[in-house]
C-alpha cells in the first residue's frame, strides 16, 4: 500500500475514533443534549483542524519521499539525478544534501570505471596487435630457413632478426604482465633492507645485450656513498628498469646514459639522463599518463605502449616516493626518482 493511502486511512481512523470516544463519554455524562451536541461538534472540528494541520506538515515530506523514490530508480538505471527539493526541516535538508553528495560521488566513480575499462581494453588491444608484427616476421624467417635457400651470411642476418623479434615479444609480454599486476595489485609491497647499487647493477645487466648492440656508454656516479634502505626490492627494480628502458628507447645508439645517485636527508635521488629526442614542454604533464603517446610508440623503432612510466609512477607512489622529468626537445630528458629510506 502506498504511503499516501496509509496516511489517508489513518486520518479517517483517527476521526472515527474521536467521534466514537466523544459520543461514548457524552452518553454516560450528565449533559443536556444541546450541550452534548456542542461538545461533540467542537471535538470534531478540533480533530479536523489538527488532521489538516498534520497533513500540511506531512505533505512536503511525502513529496520528498516520492521524489527520492523516483530519483533512486533513475540512479539505479544509470541516469544520475540529484534532488532539487527544498525541505523546511533541518534533518530532511541534511538528508537531501547527503543524498545528492552520494549521487555525485557515485556518478564520478562510474565515469572513472568506464574510462578505466575503455583505456584498459584499448591498451590490451594495442598490445595484442603489436605482438602480431614480430610473430609475422618470425613466421617469414622460419619459412625462409626451412626452405634452405639462404647462404651462411643471410642465415646470420635472419637469426639476428629472430633474436630481435623474440626480444620484442618478450618486451611486449612484460609490459602486459606489468599492466595486469598493477591493475590487480598482485605486486606485494614486502619491505626489506636493500642496496640500491646492487639493484642498479641487476637492472643494467638485464640491458647488457641492448647496450652492447647500441654501443652505448653507461656512466654511473654516486653509488660509493650509498647506505642500505628499507623498501621493496622488486618494485625498485621495476621502477629503474622501466625508466632506463624508456631512456634507451628514446635516445640514439652510441649516445651515453648518465645515472647519478645522491643522498638526501630522507630519501635517495636517482637521476637518469639521456641525450635523445626530448619531450615538448606542453607534453611533460602527460608523460606519466598510462596511454601517453600510445599511437606514436607503436612501431618497431621504439616499441612499447606507454605503460612503463605510468607503472613506475604508481609503484613509487605506493612506496611513498616521487618521479619527475626535466626535458627539452632535441637535448634529451632527465628523470629524477626519489626513494624514501624507509617505507
Amino acid at each position: 500500500m502506498k504511503l499516501r493511502r496509509i496516511i489517508f486511512f489513518s486520518y479517517i481512523g483517527v476521526f472515527l475514533l474521536v467521534l466514537l470516544v466523544t459520543k461514548y463519554f457524552l452518553k454516560y455524562m450528565l449533559f443536556e443534549q444541546k450541550t452534548a451536541n456542542i461538545v461533540m461538534i467542537v471535538a470534531l472540528v478540533i480533530t479536523v483542524l489538527l488532521l489538516c494541520l498534520n497533513y500540511l506538515i506531512m505533505k512536503p515530506i511525502l513529496k520528498i519521499i516520492i521524489a527520492l523514490q523516483i530519483t533512486s530508480q533513475k540512479n539505479a538505471n544509470g541516469d544520475f539525478t540529484i534532488l532539487k527539493e527544498k525541505a523546511f526541516a533541518s534533518e530532511i535538508a541534511l538528508l537531501l544534501n547527503d543524498y545528492n553528495v552520494m549521487v555525485k560521488q557515485l556518478e564520478q566513480q562510474v565515469v572513472q570505471i568506464k574510462a578505466g575499462e575503455k583505456e584498459k581494453n584499448e591498451i590490451i588491444a594495442n598490445l595484442s596487435h603489436d605482438i602480431k608484427t614480430p610473430v609475422a616476421s618470425l613466421t617469414a624467417v622460419g619459412q625462409a630457413l626451412s626452405d634452405d635457400i639462404l647462404d651462411d651470411n643471410e642465415k646470420k642476418y635472419y637469426l639476428q632478426a629472430v633474436l630481435d623479434n623474440c626480444h620484442r615479444i618478450a618486451d611486449l609480454s612484460d609490459e602486459l604482465a606489468q599492466f595486469v599486476e598493477q591493475e590487480s595489485a598482485v605486486i606485494g609491497m614486502c619491505k626489506d633492507e636493500i642496496w640500491l647499487d646492487e639493484v642498479l647493477i641487476s637492472v643494467l645487466t638485464a640491458f647488457k645485450g641492448k647496450i652492447d648492440r647500441s654501443q652505448r656508454e653507461i656512466l654511473v656516479e654516486g653509488t660509493e656513498f650509498l647506505e642500505p634502505i628499507y623498501s621493496n626490492e622488486s618494485a625498485i627494480f621495476r621502477i629503474l628498469y622501466n625508466v632506463i628502458d624508456n631512456s634507451l628507447k628514446y635516445s640514439q645508439p652510441q649516445t651515453p646514459i648518465k645515472i647519478r645517485v645522491e643522498k638526501q636527508p630522507t630519501y635517495i635521488r636517482i637521476s637518469i639522463k639521456d641525450f635523445g629526442q626530448g619531450i615538448a614542454e606542453a607534453e611533460l604533464e602527460k608523460i606519466f599518463q598510462r596511454t601517453y603517446r600510445i599511437e606514436k610508440s607503436r612501431n618497431q623503432t621504439t616499441g612499447g605502449n606507454g605503460l612503463g612510466l605510468s607503472i613506475a609512477k604508481k609503484l613509487l607512489e605506493n612506496l611513498g616516493g616521487n618521479i619527475s622529468v626535466c626535458s627539452k626537445e632535441g637535448e634529451g630528458s632527465t628523470f629524477c626518482i626519489e626513494v624514501p629510506y624507509r617505507v
